[in-house]
């Protein structure tokens, strides 16, 4: 029995890197890195700017529960954001469905993903709620065709948009190159 059960976690271990392997091979770059990269981008930009997509969070169909796997990355994001140099930034959840069902309920569905994400964040995670704002678009933009099962799902996706004023973050991250 103890055999058993240290295969099946074994098994359980790989396939949980493996999935998690395969979300970054897209991207290689965790959040935080693309906040910093766009971050430098912009260090010259006055006022608030749209920093961009930082993450997306996949569904399953009608779903709006966030897989586990997401977690460890919600809480690097947060945390980078809670930063005193990153106090003026704010977020945008922006919701979207893959095209089947009709319409009105698929606008819906991508407000609740978007809102319940804005709950987890502000529960889990101690964001304040007033700097999250939450948008659903339903099957508008969809990343990917919607006649495939994979298109299908990385059309079923909440975006983590950033927006603020760079120059605190940029100060910060300029003033700790110096110190090294």
């Amino acid at each position: 029995m103890k055999k058993f059960l240290n295969i099946t976690l074994s098994i359980f271990l790989i396939t949980l890197l493996a999935i998690i392997q395969a979300l970054f091979a897209q991207t290689n770059i965790t959040p935080f890195e693309l906040l910093k990269e766009q971050e430098i981008k912009h260090k010259d930009s006055k006022g608030v700017i749209c920093l961009g997509n930082v993450m997306t969070l996949n569904y399953p169909p009608d779903s709006i529960d966030i897989n586990q796997i997401y977690y460890p990355l919600l809480l690097e994001i947060t945390d980078v954001l809670k930063t005193p140099s990153r106090k003026n930034y704010s977020v945008i959840l922006k919701g979207y469905t893959d095209s089947r069902g009709s319409p009105e309920i698929n606008l819906r569905l991508s407000e609740r993903r978007a809102e319940f994400l804005k709950k987890i964040m502000v529960e889990k995670y101690y964001m304040r709620p007033e700097r999250i704002k939450t948008k659903g678009f339903g099957i508008a933009d969809p990343v990917a065709s919607n006649e495939t099962a994979e298109g299908r799902r990385l059309n079923r996706r909440v975006e983590i948009h950033i927006y603020g004023d760079v120059s605190e973050a940029v100060k910060f991250s300029t003033e700790l190159e110096v110190m090294k």
